[in-house]
């Protein structure tokens, strides 16, 4: 009996031992962890400071001053695109890697979900990455021949030289789009891109129509089914342009995803 007493105390001593040096080998493990973690938050710390030091953004691009998701559900879109220069009161211009690369001036609508223009629009335009140099209008009040100008002046500044022109005219950008090309007309731009742009009274649709008509293969019409607000305008349009795209979803902000797609072959 003494003998089976004895045995039990020795196994449960062995038992204990194991369990105090597994314990101490796992405690081990978690502290190389925590080490390992340690370390590696610090070289992140330190990327960090070594890039804001020379100008770079080693999180990703992220700028929260340009809005972040968008209606169409886009996440931080734009953080594909270049570092933003504000442009005064006129909005932000993204210079692309190369000094040749298309320039694309966009003008969206009215505020949507409490975001402007300036800001959703980045959600579509972060396919397009630093392959063109892109302005983005503030929002649909913007006056779309000063703007202009300022971005003709940065070209000039950063000495770049696009290799073509295109408009980016949705929605309630129609406002600074008539302002613009009545300042510079259409022989300024190779492309100009009519995203479900409003034409609601007479005055409107009759521009817009007779730009289709006088530039049948340079416009391109992107279109849901009212979005438009005048039927007739956007049914002349349909029937004089060479390109013309229905959304199949017949969604109003997604009209933007059917024209980036369409812009992103032309560049």
């Amino acid at each position: 009996m003494k003998e089976i007493y004895g045995l039990l105390i020795f196994s449960i001593v062995i038992l204990l031992a194991g369990y105090t040096n597994i314990k101490k080998e796992k405690m081990k493990h978690l502290k190389s962890i925590d080490e390992f973690k340690n370390t590696n938050e610090q070289l992140f710390s330190d990327a960090n400071k070594f890039s804001k030091l020379f100008g770079l953004d080693s999180s990703g691009g992220n700028d929260s001053s340009s809005g972040g998701t968008g209606s169409a559900g886009g996440t931080g879109a734009y953080s594909a695109l270049s570092s933003k220069t504000d442009l005064g009161d006129y909005g932000k211009f993204s210079e692309s890697s190369k000094k040749n690369a298309p320039l694309i001036m966009v003008y969206g609508g009215i505020d949507v979900a409490g975001k402007k223009s300036g800001e959703y629009m980045y959600d579509y335009l972060g396919k397009i990455g630093s392959s063109a140099n892109i302005f983005v209008a503030k929002d649909h009040k913007v006056d779309g021949k000063g703007s202009y100008k300022a971005v003709k002046n940065k070209l000039s500044e950063k000495s770049i030289s696009p290799s073509k022109k295109i408009l980016y005219l949705f929605s309630g950008g129609y406002k600074p789009g008539m302002e613009l090309l009545n300042s510079v007309s259409a022989s300024d731009f190779d492309m100009i891109y009519l995203v479900d742009i409003w034409m609601g009274n007479s005055k409107v649709a009759s521009f817009y129509k007779n730009l289709a008509e006088n530039n049948r293969g340079k416009v391109r019409y992107f279109h849901s089914g009212d979005g438009a607000q005048n039927s007739d305008a956007k049914n002349s349009l349909i029937k004089t342009l060479n390109f013309n795209k229905s959304n199949d979803k017949n969604d109003h902000m997604s009209t933007n995803t059917d024209a980036v797609d369409d812009l992103l072959n032309k560049l």
